[in-house]
């Protein structure tokens, strides 16, 4: 390993153990901590607990449950679909999707109830202009 990408990496960790003191990443993925902790905010959502709850990542002050799925575009590759079982909103009221550009700027929030869902064949949400223009938050 070169010196410079040895640097890179001690950096990287370095930030991620900031960024879990703050209170931003809970588990080490770091799109998906800081999807749930931007929807929090966003929504006024209680993040579970655990990190790793069944069946929602958060609940609001009527205990609504929310189940959180957060895309990054980069420069190689934008979102546009994501796989998700039915069995995992089994128990959530809404999905709460959050798509971040490149440079990590908030693009997308969508608030969909769960039972409004709809899956292609091989079992996959797809995240389209009717989805955005109807739950669309920002």
């Amino acid at each position: 390993m070169t010196e410079k990408a040895k640097d890179l990496l001690i950096n990287y960790r370095d930030i991620i153990n900031k960024l879990k003191e703050i209170g931003v990443i809970r588990t080490g993925k770091v799109v998906s901590d800081y999807g749930e902790y931007v929807a929090s905010k966003k929504l006024r959502l209680k993040l579970a607990n655990s990190s790793v709850n069944k069946g929602y990542d958060a609940i609001d002050k009527n205990n609504k449950k929310y189940e959180i799925k957060t895309r990054k575009a980069t420069a190689w590759n934008r979102p546009k679909i994501f796989p998700i079982k039915q069995e995992q909103l089994e128990s959530a009221d809404y999905l709460v999707y959050v798509e971040f550009d490149d440079d990590w700027e908030l693009v997308k929030l969508l608030k969909i109830p769960t039972n409004e869902i709809t899956y292609n064949k091989h079992n996959r949400v797809i995240i389209n202009k009717n989805l955005v223009e109807k739950y669309g938050i920002m």
